[in-house]
């Protein structure tokens, strides 16, 4: 298996990230308001510090990419980008959807992710040619190549709500069977595991789709932005099982 030293010391880090998150749950712990008006807590910077230490004691000339503490170029050509903790609010309301999110990036590809549910017991995980996982077992994207039939998630339609892109997402999504609100890292791997069809954002941050992007594509996956451009770095995220992917980039093409 391609990444074996980095996957173990990766799902390592977040194993015990997550025990940091249980173990605090009950406590009541320190928030601040970032500049965005999302909230970050000291478990946050807590399981990044921890996160940080792990991977460059074990690859220290990488780079880290870390939501609460920036960019370290380092001197190897890779980086790895860590959400310590996705969904802090969910974390804060006792609700199980909050992850931590590790992936390795070469050359602008994502050839490693590890996403990590501690209170759901869950970790998802792969890296490049050796496929996708959900606690060991394989998992793959949905089949569903119709519209209509489409069960999919959507981040960022009420703050997008008065732009092209809110109101186009809106009319694409009353296409669908069926459009759920977004439950962080957990509408991706939905995806990556075929439970979703499709998940859509208008507003994450690169972090919040590192991880995502490798193990959706070794699910048999694909992601882009809206205008079809593999990447994490642009204002739009959009993830599917890649059958009906081409329509959805037609449908935002005028943006």
């Amino acid at each position: 298996m391609l990444f074996k030293k980095e996957l173990a010391v990766a799902r390592d880090a977040a194993r015990k990230a997550g025990e940091i998150q249980l173990a605090r749950q009950s406590e009541t712990v320190q928030t601040e308001l970032k500049s965005d008006f999302s909230p970050v807590t000291e478990v946050d910077k807590q399981c990044e510090a921890l996160i940080q230490k792990k991977l460059c004691n074990a690859f220290p000339q990488d780079g880290f990419f870390g939501e609460e503490t920036g960019i370290d170029e380092g001197a190897s050509g890779r980086r790895w980008i860590v959400d310590p903790l996705d969904g802090t609010r969910p974390y804060l309301r006792g609700i199980p959807t909050y992850s931590t999110l590790i992936a390795l990036e070469i050359n602008n590809e994502y050839v490693l992710g590890v996403i990590h549910f501690p209170a759901r017991g869950e970790t998802y995980w792969a890296a490049r040619g050796s496929g996708a996982f959900c606690n060991n077992k394989p998992i793959h994207v949905s089949q569903t190549d119709e519209i209509s039939q489409v069960m999919g998630s959507c981040l960022g339609i009420v703050e997008e709500a008065e732009t092209e892109a809110g109101r186009k997402l809106l009319s694409f999504m009353r296409e669908w069977n069926y459009a759920y609100g977004f439950m962080d890292a957990l509408s991706y791997m939905y995806c990556a595991s075929g439970k979703l069809d499709v998940c859509i954002s208008l507003i994450d941050k690169p972090w919040d789709r590192a991880a995502a992007a490798c193990i959706v594509t070794e699910a048999g996956g694909t992601y882009s932005d809206l205008s079809g451009k593999h990447t994490i770095h642009s204002s739009s995220f959009a993830v599917s099982n890649g059958r009906f992917h081409s329509d959805i980039i037609t449908r935002f093409s005028t943006l």
